[in-house]
């Protein structure tokens, strides 16, 4: 299991690197594309296709696992903290089980429909008429990516017998 794990966390590490690298890519693009708009009243065409529906896929998606491995997702926790640690690891598995079939649903469901777009060769509606099905694709490993990391999360509350640390704000501090 230690192997497996070392080698998820570096395809996930691989992973998130590569959708920073798309979210620099994604701030120069729309810089350029204001500073063409303003200086020369010529903007960037297809900016606001291409970001919306690729690169902000990307970088939802690609970073997803990495960001729960670090707890870095926003969550409720004023029930969750008053539990014991026995309850804590319950409601957490149970969480983890139900958002990993969920999420495996959601990625076959992509995959599927990822299918149907490439088939009948459907395209984006804008200046750029680009492919939509490679979004598909970038859903359904991002789902699979988490799904993954949510099982090795719930392996590790079996075989460590303990609640997960959750981060949280206290009153009092600030972001």
């Amino acid at each position: 299991m230690k192997k497996f794990k070392a080698g998820f966390e570096f395809v996930e590490k691989i992973i998130f690197n590569a959708g920073a690298v798309v979210l620099c890519i994604m701030m120069i693009w729309i810089f350029l594309d204001v500073l063409f708009r303003f200086t020369m009243n010529k903007p960037i065409p297809g900016t606001v296709e291409l970001t919306g529906e690729y690169l902000m896929v990307l970088i939802v998606y690609l970073g997803l696992s990495y960001t729960l491995k670090h707890d870095g997702h926003v969550k409720v926790v004023f029930l969750y903290d008053k539990f014991n640690d026995q309850w804590k690891m319950r409601t957490t598995f149970i969480t983890n089980l139900l958002a990993t079939i969920s999420l495996l649903f959601i990625a076959a469901l992509n995959f599927n429909e990822f299918f149907v777009y490439l088939q009948y060769d459907l395209r984006s509606v804008g200046i750029l008429s680009y492919p939509l099905a490679p979004a598909l694709l970038i859903i359904c490993l991002g789902s699979l990516l988490l799904s993954v990391r949510l099982i090795i999360n719930m392996i590790d509350i079996v075989t460590e017998k303990k609640a997960p640390v959750h981060s949280s704000i206290s009153e009092g501090e600030s972001m």
